[in-house]
């Protein structure tokens, strides 16, 4: 019997890190407004956006509930439509 517990202990701990990155990513703080930025603050902006966009295809590849994978697209689309608007605003400027 006690083989039999440490064996599932062991084999629970093991399991920990398959479901340790399964971590909803935090959207970029900021996207800067398109109108004003600079291109150095765009160039970040996109770097921070590509960055969350990668992370969130990690979760979603990980995450099981129909519910939460929908919201995640959305919160996905949603950055990515802000982003697009301020770099269209941004090369309007000229």
């Amino acid at each position: 019997m006690k083989k039999s517990v440490s064996t599932a202990v062991l084999m629970a701990v093991l399991s920990v890190p398959a479901f340790a990155g399964c971590d909803k990513p935090a959207a970029p703080a900021g996207i800067p407004d398109g109108k004003s930025a600079e291109m150095n603050d765009m160039m970040n902006a996109k770097k921070a956006v590509d960055s969350f966009k990668k992370e969130m295809e990690t979760y979603m590849s990980c995450e099981k509930s129909d519910m939460k994978l929908q919201m995640a697209q959305d919160e996905l689309e949603k950055v990515a439509n802000r982003f697009n608007a301020e770099v269209r605003a941004f090369k309007a400027k000229g």
